[in-house]
Order: structure tokens, then sequence, then C-alpha cells
């Protein structure tokens, strides 16, 4: 490999921390190139309209899982390792890493989007579970000189400490958290767990209106009911799922569960009644307590007109119970698909976004959203996190859509973070900025709050070899101050 290569892609799988960027400045070098990074396979994407060389840093080989000692509530873990398999080994320590984005994600990429998921209303976030971590930050200088110096050396840096809490300086396994590959490598994390509960329940329970189950959601968290999970369904989600019961699609799990189990939990699976549909989990110590949250709740439910309330403890039961939600990603998709027609819907042709209301608001926003997916004319099933305020929107789309259909698509996702933002909340919850949200972050932040951001890539990433591009456009705030 010599100067003067001009590759579109090239995919380099590294060991070594040190390794990795020693690669990109190689990279960087010979091919006079800004080239993006990732910390995982989970937040891999590829820009089609850049025309630089591009290098994609996969660390699948970052597998370490640590000993959890005895008393400890905590576990360190290579960036690599995936969230279902850390459990796997942590089962038999009666405890569990509790952050469940519905995928099985690894650890780096969860920690650079700072994902959350359904038991984010308990357990906390990403930024809540993560104690520390290792990086990788880039030099403040690139040369072509062969010799490395100490200002073109890749820094390695602790951030944090095993403890569960410290005040001491700044927060900087926060700052990486959340930083989607824009500031560096993270090579090993130390997370926070917590202990399997013993008593679990399911339930569910349909209403007549969206409006009316997100106002029984924000009373149950005002009355202070300690829900593990809290998720809502509007009709179009119900809709999806009875449409992925006759098509055979939608189930999320295919590559978690055996077979047989699959074909055991399909039999349970039956069409529910077009309503929006309230989902929630109780965990706890005893079977008392969470018998007495569960009647808490349902009471409240039934204040807001909320009708067949069913609950479930045994575990087959309760994936039967939920599987509406657990697999809604796959059925909303499949609503567009063309049966004998490669032109459905895909993941890849699908636009799937979020935002994160103040949850007084969460009724209002979540029932509009709806309501402009009706209006539109798309289609675009509206879920959630209800309980932390956080609302998702499906929008499937063919790629041989019409202009018309794909700009009233990009209206609805548009109205969706408009709203959000005015009544305080944010453009993302949990899916991150990327390229696509960047532009609303000095309506939420004010310059001053992006001159801030600039300041810190610049710091830490003078040559902005780390996914230029992503969460900020350094160019366009050069002029700011700082």
């Amino acid at each position: 490999m010599g100067r003067g290569l001009h590759w579109k892609d090239i995919y380099v799988f590294c060991i070594q921390a040190m390794v990795l960027i020693s690669m990109r400045l190689w990279i960087s070098r010979h091919l006079y190139s800004t080239i993006p990074v990732m910390t995982s396979l989970t937040s891999f994407k590829k820009s089609e309209s850049s025309a630089k060389a591009e290098s994609a840093l996969i660390c699948l080989f970052f597998q370490s899982i640590g000993e959890v000692a005895s008393g400890d509530l905590f576990v360190k873990v290579g960036a690599g390792v995936t969230r279902n398999s850390l459990n796997a080994a942590l089962r038999h320590t009666g405890m569990q890493f509790m952050v469940d984005p519905g995928a099985d994600c690894t650890i780096g990429g969860m920690v650079a989007c700072g994902a959350s998921g359904t038991a984010a209303v308990k357990y906390g976030t990403m930024r809540e579970n993560v104690l520390a971590l290792r990086a990788v930050i880039p030099p403040t200088i690139v040369s072509s000189d062969i010799e490395i110096s100490e200002r073109n050396r890749p820094l390695v840096v602790q951030c944090g400490t095993n403890a569960l809490k410290s005040s001491a300086g700044y927060d900087l396994p926060a700052l990486l958290t959340g930083s989607e590959g824009t500031l560096g490598i993270i090579t090993e994390v130390t997370l926070r767990l917590h202990p399997i509960p013993s008593n679990v329940v399911a339930a569910s329970c349909a209403f007549d209106d969206l409006h009316s189950a997100a106002e029984a959601v924000a009373m149950i968290r005002m009355m202070g009911v300690p829900v593990s999970r809290c998720e809502l369904l509007d009709e179009a989600s119900v809709r999806a799922f009875n449409h992925s019961l006759y098509l055979g699609h939608g189930d999320s799990n295919k590559a978690t569960e055996s077979k047989s189990r699959n074909q055991q939990l399909s039999l349970q699976l039956q069409p529910m009644e077009v309503k929006p549909m309230l989902f929630l989990e109780f965990a706890g110590h005893s079977e008392t307590s969470v018998m007495e949250d569960l009647a808490a709740a349902q009471s409240i439910c039934m204040d807001y007109d909320g009708r067949n309330f069913a609950f479930a403890s045994d575990e087959e039961t309760r994936q039967a119970l939920w599987a509406a939600r657990h697999r809604l990603y796959y059925s909303a998709i499949a609503l567009r698909s063309q049966d004998g027609d490669d032109g459905g819907a895909t993941s890849r042709s699908t636009l799937v976004t979020d935002a994160c209301v103040p949850l007084s608001c969460f009724a209002d926003v979540v029932t509009a959203t709806a309501n402009d997916v009706k209006e539109f004319g798309v289609i675009g099933p509206c879920f959630g996190h209800a309980g932390d305020g956080n609302f998702h929107c499906i929008l499937p789309m063919l790629e041989n859509d019409s202009v018309e259909y794909k700009e009233k698509v990009s209206q609805v996702n548009a109205n969706l973070i408009e709203r959000a933002m005015s009544v305080g909340g944010t453009c993302t919850g949990e899916h991150g900025v990327g390229y696509g949200k960047k532009k609303y972050l000095e309506c939420m932040y004010g310059t001053g709050g992006i001159a801030i951001m600039g300041a810190i890539k610049k710091a830490l990433d003078p040559w902005n070899m780390m996914n230029p591009g992503k969460i900020l456009d350094l160019k366009a705030i050069s002029n700011l101050p700082l």
C-alpha cells in the first residue's frame, strides 16, 4: 500500500486500541482525507454522498468480560461485547445489565449512541449506567513523518472509576457517552449492574383514545408507582402487529430464541383489538409488593377509561402479552411489504425517528403526531417509552415512492421534532443526532451551546478525523466564539 491510492472504502478490523489509531494515522497520511470512525457494528452507516476515502474501524475483537466480585455492582467489558452475551455471562452472578434498546447491540455502540430503551424508566439510560470507560483519543498533530512524536501519538485515556458515584473533576464518561464516535474510540466500559428481580409481572390495557392512554401514563408516574417498563402503542401500531401475524413477519427474537420456542410462542399470539394499548411491567423482591404496584396502576388506568386490563407472571404468557411491542419494528416495516415484489419497504429505506418531551406534554405531542400521520396519508405507527416521555414514529418507505410521498414523510418528521422542541423537549431521546438532526441543535442550545461543543470537538479531535460531519459541522461554526 503506497501513497496516491484512493479507495472508496477501507474496512479495517483491529485488535488493540493503539493499532486502531495507528491505522487511521497511516491512512490519513497516505490518502490525505478525513475518515469517519465507528465503535461497533450497531452504528455503522456509510455516506453515499462522500467523495473521500472512508474507513470503518469495527471493534469486533474487544470481547473481554471481567469478573464480578462478590458484593460489587459493576463489570468491565470490551466494547465489542453484545448486550445479550453479557447478560448470559452474568446469569450465574444474579446480576444483570439492565439497559435494553430492544436489539442485541454491542456495548461500545450503546455507549457511543447514548442508548436507552424500554427499561430506562426504572434503570436509566447508558449515561446513568456507565461508571468508567477507556478510549483512544486522536493525536493533536498528523504528520507524514514515519517517526511518531509525543504530539502525534494517540492517547489512551481512562475516564471514571469503579465507585458508584464520584464528584472528582469533569464527568468525562458522560462526555464520551453519546458522542457518536466523534471524540474518540471506546474500547472498554465499566457498567453498573442490578440484581435480577425475583418477581416480575407484565400487564396490558386498552384505551378508547391515545390521549387518555398517555394521560394515564403521566398519572402513574406522578403517583410514584414504580414501573419497570411502560410502553404505549397507537392504533396503527396494533394494526401493524395484527398484520404481521398473517404475514409471518415481525419476530425480533429469531436470533436469540430456539425454533421450538418461537413456534410455541406463535401459537399463543392472537390478533388484538385495534385500540391504543399500554404495556406495563413491574418487578420487585416480593410478590406482595409487585402486586400492590400492579393494583395501583390498574386503578389509575380505569380512571382514564382503560379496559381489558390483563396481567401475567409466567415468562411465556408475559412474552405473549408483550408480543405486539417486542415485534413492532419489523411489523411496522411489513405494513408496506409487497408480496412477490422486491420493491417492499426495508429497514434501509425506512425512516425511524424519535423525540422526548416533558411528561406533562407527552399526551398532546404524541396525539398530534399520530393525527399528522393520518392527515398526511402516510404509514407511520407511533409508539414509545411513555414512562419517560420518549416516543418514536416508524415511517416505512419504498425505494420507488413518489417525491410527494417522501416529502409528506419528511414533514411528519419535522412536525414531530418542532413540537417536541416547542415544549422544552429534545429532537432525539435515544437515537442520537447523527447527520440528520444536527440542524436542530442550535435551536435547542443556542449559539453558545454549539460553540462549546465545537470547542470540545476541536480540542480533542483538531484534525476532524472522528466521524466528520456528525453532530457538528465544524466549518459552519468556525466563526462562533470560543
